[in-house]
């Protein structure tokens, strides 16, 4: 009497467990009809019914009920040409997958990453040219002002520049500060 209990208690236990793992392969559809009411099946739903009133659609590689398994060994389909004849894969109708949608985000994110990149590069571009119009700002201002200003030529040597080459010097500061600064 006992083993007979617990054969039947092992085989509901057993049953309930299927039954747990069965149930989301066959509603795997959940959609808002027009009345507002939520409907779940195993099939898609209607055309009538707008995307973003599905709730809940199957993953890629999921199967309805009353389809047979894709035979996953044949080669794809190549996609068939548009009206247009300019082989492209023609619009999907319905709503996309977890699969498109995470494709989409990842894009989007890609996206975003680089255009920060790119301002990020373009920011520290013009903080260097900013810096380098200072500098030579500085520099300008400095030979203007008739301080002495000394070179080390080849050898080592420390030389101060004359009035014509500080007047030369002047004129080349003064023509990359109008090309750089402006």
């Amino acid at each position: 009497m006992i083993w007979t209990v617990r054969r039947i208690s092992l085989a509901a236990a057993a049953a309930l467990l299927f039954g747990a793992f069965a149930m989301p392969a066959l509603a795997q559809w959940a959609w808002r009809d027009s009345s507002g009411r939520t409907v779940y099946s195993d099939r898609p739903p209607p055309a009538d019914v707008r995307s973003d009133q599905i709730m809940r659609q199957p993953g890629p590689g999921a199967q309805t009920l009353g389809t047979a398994p894709s035979n996953t060994n044949a080669p794809a389909a190549a996609p068939a040409p548009d009206a247009k004849g300019d082989g492209k894969e023609p619009a999907k109708s319905g709503p996309k997958t977890l699969a498109e949608r995470e494709m989409e985000f990842r894009k989007r994110q890609q996206e975003s990453a680089d255009a920060e990149k790119k301002q990020a590069d373009e920011q520290a571009r013009n903080d260097q040219r900013a810096a380098e119009c200072e500098r030579m700002r500085g520099y300008l201002k400095a030979l203007e002002d008739g301080q002495r200003v000394a070179r080390t030529d080849a050898q080592g040597n420390r030389e101060y520049l004359d009035d014509d080459q500080r007047a030369a010097e002047v004129q080349r500061m003064k023509d990359g500060v109008s090309r750089a600064c402006s």
